[in-house]
């Protein structure tokens, strides 16, 4: 996919140790994720698209230890408002989510 260049992840997420195949995995992962909730880059708008590909990969980066009961269950509430924008827009949106 690669529609949300790594610098710009790397940027958002001030992250500067890791690896680029580790960003570029999670970049990727994230934009399967959207596209996965019916957000594609070509019917989002790009700035709210890349927000969420950030957003969603720094998620992924941030959770990385074992899911138990003291593990976040969903995104954080800017990034879950970027996503139900996105859905809406995309006309995905359905009165079932409950989002932020």
């Amino acid at each position: 996919m690669a529609y949300v260049p790594i610098e710009f992840v790397r940027a958002y997420g001030k992250i500067e140790e890791d690896p680029d195949e580790l960003v570029q995995a999670l970049t990727d992962a994230a934009e399967n994720y959207l596209a996965g909730a019916g957000i594609t880059p070509e019917l989002a708008s790009l700035s709210l698209y890349q927000l969420a590909v950030a957003g969603v990969a720094m998620h992924f980066h941030e959770n990385r230890v074992a899911v138990d009961q003291t593990s976040p269950k969903d995104f954080e509430p800017g990034v879950r408002w970027v996503i139900n924008q996105l859905k809406q827009d995309c006309g995905v949106l359905s009165i079932l989510d409950n989002g932020c």
